[in-house]
């Protein structure tokens, strides 16, 4: 997640030399085809080529000597301090830019892939708080609510707090019995910082939005002595503000690069976010706050033909459907006007350029963090050419229940824009370990990649340190890292790079689509002062609805993808089967939804006629808009909901037939992840224990018993055939890959 450049090692090795010659054995296959096109060639599998192993972060001299001997295959770049040196930071003996594509061609000289690292500091998109600093109106800005209470049309003068920007908008509202009523606001003209007025017959409160300036703990403060940035963070909203970000980072570095297309992968981003969260634990910020532009009104109005100011007081309170409605509406223009300034802007700056975007994001196991950092993650990230992101590694005694699956958001967007990479940063700070646990034993690791690999990841980075470091302070951290050896980690590339060669461009064999619930954390969500700890105490039942919810899926061994609404919407539908991307839903699961959008409801509609089942979890919902109430009513009517606990029972033809194949034991000892190839079936087994499992295997096929499976161990690199009949042993914290062979496949199934 962040650069460490002062933990990595330096030691000198020749450059790895991917063999091609064939393997001779009776058990090893000497070329597996997974289609005309793609072969796995045994000694591939063995030594997997470079752009199969990790990506290690830090491209200078002394890594490309050092970090072939630890088979790391490719690196990413930040070069912010050649490019900057008022940073202060002593990255390279150099501030001479031509030093980057010397260094990218170097890289190349010794088949790495590099990617490039889009900012200086962290979180990206400040350049270091060069794109406030040319013009301070674009630093970001949050939406604040303050209140005065009042009796009759006595005279109102009221001015601003001094630490408070301006005001966006004032309305002064009747009160009733107590009540304030919020639907009858008459709207009071005013001036940058002070308004005017007379109050109303009767009891009333005056209600004044205005910005607050984000420039006291929020996360883009807290590195400032780390990577010697400003900490002043732009409005990642403004799309003017973006296109200077690239200015400053991306075309620099990249004009430094003489055939980006053929020499780098592309730029990767680090957390870029909304900046809206109180970044501290011990007090809360002096308002509650959501985000702000001054492109939202408009783009509110585009989206929902009705203006934002009348919904303005329902940001910061109110659990009416009215005001959970306006939540949800002004969230979604949130993620609208964010995502098309960010990430799209960011990727086709690059696909301009023939290079790609990426990056990974904010606490994205949380749904509440979905919409308090991006208004809407999924849709934020599927603009991104390579989903990515970020994940703890824990400890034993805590990964046979961490959350994984959280894996699934991101390779869920990968499939629903068909496209073949999701990347995996193996993060060994974040999750509470702070730095007092830098190198995390091979053990932890190995079942990292193996989870993320059963949901859907297909590369990994990392900035583990290779080499020890005593216990200390660094920057005011306590700090330990014990490295590791050269053969471990060789070891740990060789074992990711063979699961990677196998499952990039592979495919989920999902039957079941679970509907992604992001606008009932939309209306949920009110602005805050609070740190993020505390905003997801106030959203944790409904989001352990979401995990209940997938955790059952999970244990029942059903294959899912996490659709988006506007998937949904999109999809093709055929013969009881709604087509999203790569995948193909026979079932949705709905979870907890109190308010759907109607286009969605009509795809459900189409979807159903078509033969599809829609299964709603919990509850059936009302309109996502109060206008389209009695239509989606009618649509729904006598439509149930069933609890969670009863959902597996609904799903019928949990996977598609032609993946036959059954293994014990079950899945809270065996996880089993079905792919499909170029037509080619893929088994990944995981062993999710500590300790060596057996694993039986049964065939549905007729005379299925003694006809070959390619089973290919990432531990060795071996590949075998194995008949139907014989068991298979895994190591703890291992798996393997089973792909059955056409003589298999050929037999017809049992009815």
């Amino acid at each position: 997640m962040k650069q460490l450049s002062f933990l990595f090692l330096t030691m000198i090795l020749k450059k790895l030399q991917i063999s091609f010659l064939l393997m001779a054995s009776f058990l090893v296959i000497t070329n597996l085809h997974i289609s005309a096109q793609t072969t796995i060639n045994a000694e591939d599998f063995k030594n997997p080529p470079n752009e199969y192993r990790i990506t290690q972060y830090q491209l200078t001299p002394q890594t490309l000597k050092k970090y072939p001997e630890y088979g790391i295959g490719g690196v990413m770049g930040f070069f912010y301090s050649i490019l900057y040196p008022e940073s202060n930071k002593k990255q390279y003996k150099t501030n001479d830019p031509a030093a980057i594509g010397k260094l990218v061609d170097a890289a190349n000289d010794i088949d790495y892939k590099v990617w490039l690292a889009d900012d200086w500091g962290y979180p990206s998109g400040m350049a270091g708080g060069r794109v406030v600093a040319e013009n301070p109106d674009w630093e970001v800005k949050s939406l604040t609510m303050l209140k005065v209470s009042g009796k009759g049309s006595e005279f109102i003068d009221f001015s601003l707090p001094d630490n408070l920007h301006d005001i966006v908008y004032a309305a002064i509202y009747p009160v009733n019995k107590g009540t304030t009523n919020l639907n009858e606001g008459h709207k009071i003209v005013v001036d940058k910082k002070h308004l005017s007025s007379k109050g109303l017959k009767g009891d009333w409160e005056l209600r004044v939005f205005a910005r607050y300036i984000r420039d006291t703990l929020t996360q883009g403060q807290a590195t400032i002595k780390q990577f010697g940035h400003a900490g002043r963070y732009p409005d990642l909203m403004n799309r003017e503000a973006i296109s200077r970000f690239i200015a400053n980072m991306h075309a620099p570095i990249l004009a430094q690069i003489e055939d980006p297309a053929n020499s780098v992968e592309g730029f990767y981003t680090n957390e870029p976010n909304l900046m809206q969260t109180h970044w501290q634990g011990k007090t809360d910020a002096p308002y509650a706050c959501a985000p702000w532009s001054d492109g939202l009104p408009d783009a509110f109005k585009k989206i929902h033909d009705y203006e934002l100011h009348s919904i303005l007081p329902y940001l910061f309170e109110g659990q009416t459907d009215t005001a959970r409605r306006a939540r949800i509406h002004y969230r979604q223009a949130v993620a609208d006007l964010l995502t098309d300034s960010f990430s799209r802007q960011i990727r086709e700056w690059c696909n301009a350029r023939g290079i790609k975007s990426s990056g990974h994001f904010l606490l994205n196991d949380y749904l509440s963090m979905h919409v308090q950092g991006y208004g809407d993650m999924m849709k934020f990230v599927s603009e991104f050419d390579i989903p990515a992101l970020d994940i703890p590694i824990p400890n034993p005694d805590e990964f046979r229940d961490f959350s994984y699956q959280q894996s699934r958001f991101f390779s869920s967007v990968t499939s629903w824009k068909k496209r073949d990479k999701t990347i995996m940063l193996l993060d060994p700070i974040i999750g509470g370990y702070g730095r007092s646990r830098l190198s995390p034993d091979l053990p932890l690791l190995l079942n990292s990649v193996n989870m993320a690999s059963f949901h859907g990841v297909n590369k990994f980075t990392a900035y583990l340190p290779l080499k020890p470091v005593k216990s200390g302070s660094i920057n005011g951290h306590q700090t330990r890292a014990k490295g590791y050896t050269p053969e471990e980690y060789q070891f740990f590339n060789e074992y990711t790079g063979r699961l990677t060669q196998v499952l990039q461009g592979a495919q989920r064999e999902a039957g079941v689509g679970l509907y992604y619930p992001i606008a009932m954390f939309q209306g949920d969500l009110l602005a805050s002062n609070q740190f993020w700890p505390k905003i997801l105490k106030e959203h944790e039942e409904r989001q352990k609805d979401w995990d209940h919810t997938e955790e059952a899926l999970l244990k029942g061994d059903i294959e899912y993808m996490i659709v988006h609404p506007e998937a949904v919407a999109e999809a093709t539908i055929k013969d009881g089967f709604m087509n999203i991307g790569y995948g193909s839903y026979h079932t949705l699961v709905m979870p907890q939804l109190d308010y759907i959008p109607l286009n969605v409801v009509q795809q459900l509609d189409r979807f159903k006629k078509s033969g599809g089942k829609v299964i709603w979890v919990d509850v059936v919902p009302k309109a996502e808009h109060a206008k389209n109430d009695e239509v989606i009513k009618k649509v729904l009517d006598g439509a149930l909901s069933v609890s969670s606990d009863k959902m597996l029972a609904e799903i019928h033809n949990p996977s598609v037939s032609e993946f036959d194949l059954e293994f014990s034991p079950g899945t809270d000892i065996l996880n089993i992840g079905r792919f499909y190839k170029n037509e080619k079936q893929i088994y990944l087994l995981i062993n999710r224990t500590q300790e060596e499992i057996t694993v039986s295997i049964r065939g549905k096929r007729k005379k299925a018993t003694g006809k070959p499976l390619n089973v290919l161990d990432p531990s060795t690199g071996k590949i075998k055939t194995v008949s139907l009949s014989k068991e298979l042993i895994i190591k703890g914290n291992r798996a393997l890959l089973v792909i059955p062979d056409k003589d298999y496949l050929e037999q017809s199934l049992i009815d």
